[in-house]
């Protein structure tokens, strides 16, 4: 099956980032430009943003957008008066480049400076400075920050370390915050898959789906994990772009100019595409990388290195079905004054060394 192109929107250089903000669409740039346009792909306006690529890009609310850039910051936007709200950034000045936000909080994971990279997490209720800042918990670039869809007393942050972090928000000392390690390769993309699995993508497309520890006891045996690896020649292509969990896989291959969708099923963890019919999106983005995809009312928007953002219509019906499948309505974080916190004796997560393994993406 095949999608139907519908329309495209031309940025000023690579289409990196896709959020639905306020009806419309947003599309973050490598030049540092948030462009906002209508379904349609019409132009409502631009914001010059940051400085440098911007490498994340998340709704924050309705009509409220975040970005974070290389430039060193995370800014939070007004999309009805496309107007800066709030601004912050981190004493090092270090790179921004993953971002998340849900309830007025918002987090951030640096790039590696020195020994340390930085996660950050801001209550916008509260901006004049961190809600909470972890600095010892990974050891290379923070590629993906994640908040739990229906308990956001947790929190999960992945690195080019090779690790997976969960941390409970609710306990002040970062060593006790830290509920579970998972060692895996340099995380390209993680996320909590349903309300009690994770799944992990690395750099070299090797593919994962972890149990998620039940916080409440203190002992707990973690299951194996589900493995996968190297997905590639199972799912068809070159990379993976990302799952839009829970329901969709999209995945690219260059040398094709090819760009498709699968449907996997995220309680029966069936990732066996062999006999699935995927949806084809015929040239995608031509032999350049999709970066980014967003499924919104129906449509398929994809956002590429070849600086076009395109609007498809599927033949099939699309949706975003992640508040139905994680269920009940998310919890405000609680303040870390609010709990104890874990006793002294909780067992301490061991770490391994990974070495780094390339980024499937060129740099900006």
């Amino acid at each position: 099956m095949n999608a139907a192109f519908v329309s495209s929107f031309h940025c000023d250089d690579w289409a990196l980032g896709l959020a639905a903000v306020a009806g419309n669409v947003a599309v973050a740039s490598s030049s540092g430009r948030i462009h906002l346009l209508s379904k349609t792909l019409q132009t409502i306006g631009t914001l010059s943003a940051h400085s440098r690529s911007i490498n994340k890009i998340k709704a924050v609310d309705l009509h409220t957008l975040a970005s974070c850039s290389n430039d060193g910051t995370v800014k939070v936007w007004d999309a009805r008066g496309n107007s800066e709200t709030h601004a912050f950034s981190n004493a090092r000045k270090l790179p921004f480049l993953s971002l998340d936000a849900c309830c007025n909080m918002l987090v951030a994971g640096t790039e590696l400076s020195g020994s340390d990279s930085e996660l950050i997490l801001w209550d916008l209720r509260k901006p004049t400075q961190p809600f909470r800042t972890f600095v010892d918990s990974h050891n290379d670039d923070i590629t993906e920050a994640r908040f739990h869809p229906s308990n956001r007393q947790l929190l999960l942050s992945g690195s080019t370390d090779g690790y997976v972090n969960i941390y409970d928000l609710s306990v002040p000392e970062e060593d006790d915050a830290l509920l579970q390690v998972i060692n895996f390769t340099s995380i390209h993309s993680a996320n909590f898959l349903s309300p009690n699995r994770i799944y992990t993508l690395s750099h070299m497309e090797t593919f994962a789906v972890h149990e998620l520890n039940d916080h409440r006891t203190e002992e707990h045996v973690e299951p194996l994990p589900k493995e996968f690896g190297d997905v590639r020649e199972k799912w068809g292509c070159e990379y993976v772009v990302d799952l839009q969990a829970p329901g969709y896989v999209f995945c690219g291959s260059n040398s094709k100019h090819q760009l498709k969708m699968y449907r996997f099923d995220p309680v029966v963890e069936n990732f066996d595409f062999s006999s699935e019919s995927p949806v084809y999106f015929p040239d995608a983005h031509g032999e350049e990388v999709v970066r980014d995809v967003l499924v919104l009312d129906n449509m398929v928007y994809t956002a590429g290195e070849d600086n076009l953002v395109k609007l498809w219509k599927a033949p099939c019906s699309v949706a975003d079905t992640g508040a139905a499948f994680f269920g009940s309505a998310p919890q405000p974080v609680a303040s870390t004054k609010q709990k104890e916190a874990k006793p002294e004796s909780r067992q301490k997560h061991k770490k391994k060394k990974h070495k780094k393994d390339s980024k499937r993406f060129k740099p900006y």
